[in-house]
């Protein structure tokens, strides 16, 4: 059985993708065992908590919503994401962000191939400029 590299991450110890964005560029070096699933007896399962990771509720609505918004999210997630990483715009201040740029971003329910790439070059501009002005 295999498991794609979202499983294997999700069921690692703790090697956390946000480690890496606090050690950026460093990595730490992990001084604990790797998992062995066979010494697992069970693994328990909980409704993630979307208030604390706004992040997870706005990628579930863009699902929900469909047509162009997760076109939108993964616009507005790269642009602040990379801002972040410069010093830019706070991590709170990302969902934030991300969240008007949705808001702000027209609708399109069945968009074309054209609609996406104007969609996303638009998203990046609004995402960029609501940086702008953030501080």
């Amino acid at each position: 059985r295999f498991l794609n590299v979202t499983g294997v991450q999700t069921c690692a110890l703790p090697i956390l993708p946000i480690q890496y964005a606090l050690t950026y560029p460093e990595r730490l070096q992990a001084n604990f065992e790797r998992l062995d699933f066979s010494k697992l007896n069970s693994l328990t399962f909980e409704q993630p908590d979307t208030l604390r990771f706004r992040n997870l509720e706005l990628a579930f609505e863009a699902m929900r919503r469909a047509g162009n918004v997760p076109c939108i999210l993964n616009a507005a997630n790269e642009i602040v994401v990379a801002a972040f990483l410069k010093g830019k715009v706070g991590f709170l201040e990302m969902s934030d962000i991300m969240e008007q740029v949705i808001e702000k971003i027209p609708y399109i329910a069945q968009p074309s191939y054209d609609d996406y790439v104007l969609c996303n070059q638009e998203t990046r501009l609004l995402t960029s400029q609501l940086i702008k002005t953030s501080k």
